[in-house]
């Protein structure tokens, strides 16, 4: 998550995260006049209005690809955003916790059905690691379940071992 990249604009924030790009096109090929990559820096964010951007960026299927609303009428300051708050971002099916606006923690899940979802993926950047980020991930996931009826298939080695180590996660757990 190191190569996270922000391009700042008037009205919105974009962030790139090349680590989670899975190279799609629907970017470029979608929206040139803000991503281009003959052009440097490659986004613009003040190449089209906050809300094209936002809907355009809402379609990325990796979820390499966010932003920040600044154009609300209660935008989130940047001092206040915390990084212990866990956020469900469920257009790209993850987890995610932010430090200053950059990820500094994802789990990243499928779902198998409505019921049922499959944590794949969880990484914490080098420099939150021993901060238990991922647990407060895993935490997130499995309240997440319990309030929504969901059960959970740990395939993800670090959620895996979470699971293992905390029986009280029992009763979302798919067997």
């Amino acid at each position: 998550m190191s190569e996270q990249k922000v391009y700042y604009g008037k009205d919105i924030e974009v962030m790139f995260n090349s680590e989670v790009c899975t190279h799609s096109g629907i970017c470029v090929k979608g929206f040139p006049a803000v991503f281009n990559l003959s052009k440097r820096p490659w986004v613009d964010p003040d190449a089209a209005t906050a809300d094209e951007i936002a809907r355009h960026i809402d379609k990325c299927p990796s979820g390499a690809l966010t932003y920040t609303r600044l154009d609300s009428e209660n935008p989130i300051k940047k001092e206040e955003w915390n990084m212990h708050i866990v956020e469900h971002d469920t257009a790209h099916k993850r987890f995610l916790i932010r430090d200053k606006g950059a990820i500094a923690a994802v789990m990243t899940y499928v779902t198998s059905s409505p019921e049922l979802y499959i944590i794949d993926h969880t990484l914490v950047d080098n420099a939150y690691r021993g901060q238990g980020l991922g647990d407060k991930l895993v935490n997130a996931m499995v309240e997440y379940a319990r309030e929504n009826g969901i059960k959970i298939i740990p395939l993800c080695p670090f959620a895996k071992g979470r699971f293992e180590r905390y029986p009280e996660y029992a009763d979302v757990l798919n067997k």
